[in-house]
């Protein structure tokens, strides 16, 4: 009884390797190919823009909204019309925070600021970005000039803003703070240091 339960155990043994072995091959063979051709390319405005960092759509689900590092955050319309400026941060300048060959976008993020991880509220039509050097900024539906609303937090300044997240229930607003000394233009220091983040929540 014993031996015939143990030719049994190891037969079924052998038939669940069997079929892990065989598995992914099957898998992959189901796995549908990416179409391209259902892919569509939208070229940013060509040698004005620079760094495009996140997208996303508003509640009506126009868009995309990609931010860029020349403190901008611009809205895709259609072919016709192509990007426009949606909304910029404080001291915006379109002169002064346009990259160029003689003053690249890394010399002007400091003043322009970088907008980082744009997300709507759905319900309000207002749109929150972490810029880079500024903070936690906000501008309501149609855009133009977005309002700094978190720039230090416990008495210490916002030095690398980055991601953000809205609780579309409760509107709380999650960013996070990737750096307490190295701005984004030092990043790798940031990860060369192991130096402190923080995650904290805003309510409007």
């Amino acid at each position: 009884m014993g031996y015939s339960m143990s030719r049994l155990l190891k037969a079924t043994i052998s038939l669940v390797l069997l079929a892990l072995f065989f598995m992914p091959g099957a898998m992959a063979a189901t796995v549908t190919r990416f179409d391209a051709t259902w892919s569509q390319h939208l070229p940013l405005p060509r040698g004005t823009v620079r760094g495009p960092e996140s997208v996303a759509f508003d509640g009506q689900g126009h868009g995309p909204y990609n931010s860029v590092s020349d403190g901008r955050v611009l809205k895709w319309n259609n072919d016709k019309l192509g990007w426009t400026t949606y909304t910029y941060g404080p001291d915006y300048d379109g002169e002064m925070c346009t990259a160029s060959r003689l003053c690249p976008g890394t010399a002007t993020e400091s003043r322009c600021g970088s907008p980082l991880g744009p997300r709507f509220h759905q319900k309000t039509g207002d749109l929150y970005m972490a810029d880079a050097y500024k903070g936690l900024m906000r501008v309501g539906p149609g855009g133009g000039e977005a309002t700094v609303l978190v720039n230090e937090v416990d008495g210490v300044p916002l030095c690398f803003t980055n991601g953000v997240d809205v609780d579309q229930i409760t509107g709380h607003v999650y960013f996070t703070d990737s750096s307490v000394n190295c701005p984004r233009s030092q990043h790798e220091m940031v990860t060369k240091t192991g130096d402190s983040s923080r995650l904290m929540r805003y309510d409007p």
